[in-house]
C-alpha cells in the first residue's frame, strides 16, 4: 500500500509509546487508512469506499493488531481526518482526500 504526501503527516500516532512511520506495520498503516478515509466517506459525503481495504482493515484487526488496539488505530485515523479538515480554512480537504486516494474512495 503506497503511502500518498497527505497522508504521510497523519502516519505518527501513539499507543502507549509513539512509533515512527518507518516502524509501522503494514497492518497498522491499512488499519490508519481505513479510520482516515471511513472518516473522510463520512464528513465529505463519498459515495464508493474500497471493500479491499475494508477487508484488509478488518483482517488485520483480527489476525494481526487485536481488537483493542485495533480500535485504538482506527480511531487515530478518524482523528487524524477531523484535525485536518478542521485545519482546512478554504474547505478544500475533502478535494484533496479524493485526489490523493482516488483507488479507495470516489464521490
Amino acid at each position: 500500500m503506497q503511502q500518498s504526501p497527505l497522508f504521510l503527516a497523519t502516519s505518527i500516532y501513539a499507543a502507549q509509546e509513539s512509533r515512527n512511520l518507518l516502524e509501522q506495520t503494514q497492518c497498522e498503516k491499512a488499519v490508519e487508512l481505513h479510520g482516515f478515509l471511513s472518516r473522510a466517506q463520512l464528513d465529505c459525503n463519498y459515495h464508493y469506499y474500497s471493500e479491499e481495504l475494508k477487508d484488509a482493515a478488518a483482517k488485520c484487526t483480527k489476525h494481526d493488531l487485536g481488537e483493542k488496539y485495533g480500535r485504538e488505530v482506527m480511531k487515530f485515523g478518524m482523528k487524524e481526518f477531523e484535525e485536518r479538515k478542521k485545519e482546512d480554512t478554504q474547505g478544500h480537504f475533502c478535494h484533496k482526500v479524493l485526489k490523493e486516494f482516488p483507488k479507495y474512495i470516489k464521490q
